[in-house]
This record gives structure tokens, C-alpha cells and sequence, in this order.
């Protein structure tokens, strides 16, 4: 199937999207009512992304956050990580790297360190470095220790980064490894999924 901006919008990718995004509304909303110090908040961007490429992912992080945003309007200007997300998801699908063990763990460094930055220069520019989220008790206690800002509010962003990719990514994995394979070839990005018999 040909891939891109223009084919990723299957009418099976953009029916992906509000599922996506209901998975992204419980997750956050999960991470912030439960102080949870990782935030599962991007199951759907990831689960859109694997399965209907980089372009439908990013639009599904960005309607997730924009509907987060309408709960607690401190999600909204965290879009960007969504979006990031998905791209990064999207295009990792499309080389096929999260169809074995060592591409997977590439993608997931790659999508924590991108989250992480951003998300700490956001927190700190946007919101001088606490957003009132459990990990900013963290970040509070490295700058008290004498850490600058960014850097403290950067070293918890790539710790419970690391753990909120891992479960992120996991959940979607083990979700797509159980969709039917009649399922996943309708799909641009289904075939690498498709269980080999």
C-alpha cells in the first residue's frame, strides 16, 4: 500500500482516531486524578500511530490533548509531546522497528528523550517548572538540592519517562498483537503485525 500524508487517511485510520483519543482521555485523566508519577496518556497516539502511520498518530495526540485541555487546560500546551509522539511512533511503524525487541527499544529512547525535552522546556518556560503533576515533588527536591531547574525538572522527565514509555508502548504492543489478523491487513501500517503461522 502506498504511505504518506495523503494515504495514511484510511476511512479505517480516521475511525482509529476517536478510540485513540478516548484511550489518551482515561489515561491522562487516570495519571492525574491518581498523582500517578507516569503519565499514561498516550496509549491511543501510539496504538493510531502503530497501526495508521505517523500523520493520523500526530493528529490523534493533538486532538487528545486538545480534549484533556478542555478538562484541565494545563494538557493543552503539552500537545506538541503528542504530536512528537506520534510522528515518531508513525514513522518507526512505517521502517518496521517495532516489529522486534532492539528496534523497539530505539524508538522508545528516542521517544522519551524527545518527550522529556520538550515537555521540560514547556514546564519550565511555560510553567516556571510545576504544572502540579506527582513528579514535580521530584523536581523540587533536586533544585533544593542545589540542581538548576531545567535540569532537575529534565532528570525526572527522563526517569518516569523512561516508565511511561515502557508501559505506553507495552499496552499498545500487546493490544495490536491481539487484533485479528483480518483486521490488521486492512491496514497501511498492519502487515509487519500479522502473526506468521
Amino acid at each position: 500500500m502506498k504511505k504518506g500524508l495523503k494515504y495514511d487517511f484510511t476511512l479505517l485510520g480516521i475511525l482509529l482516531i476517536p478510540v485513540g483519543v478516548s484511550l489518551n482521555v482515561v489515561g491522562y485523566q487516570l495519571s492525574t486524578v491518581l498523582k500517578l508519577p507516569i503519565f499514561v496518556d498516550q496509549i491511543g497516539t501510539v496504538l493510531v500511530a502503530m497501526l495508521a502511520g505517523p500523520w493520523v498518530g500526530m493528529l490523534t495526540g493533538f486532538l487528545a490533548n486538545v480534549v484533556n485541555g478542555m478538562l484541565n487546560p494545563v494538557a493543552i500546551v503539552y500537545s506538541l509531546v503528542a504530536i512528537l509522539n506520534g510522528l515518531i511512533i508513525g514513522y518507526a511503524s512505517r521502517f518496521k522497528l517495532l516489529t522486534n525487541i532492539i528496534g523497539t527499544i530505539i524508538t522508545c529512547a528516542v521517544m522519551n528523550v524527545v518527550g522529556s525535552v520538550v515537555g521540560g522546556l514547556i514546564t519550565v518556560f511555560v510553567f516556571g517548572g510545576a504544572t502540579g503533576v506527582g513528579t514535580d515533588i521530584l523536581a523540587a527536591g533536586l533544585v533544593a538540592a542545589g540542581q538548576a531547574l531545567f535540569a532537575s525538572v529534565l532528570t525526572v522527565n527522563l526517569i518516569t519517562g523512561t516508565f511511561g514509555v515502557m508501559v505506553n508502548v507495552g499496552i499498545s504492543w500487546t493490544i495490536v498483537r491481539k487484533l485479528p489478523d483480518r483486521f490488521l491487513v486492512k491496514l497501511n501500517y498492519g502487515m509487519p503485525y500479522v502473526k506468521r503461522k
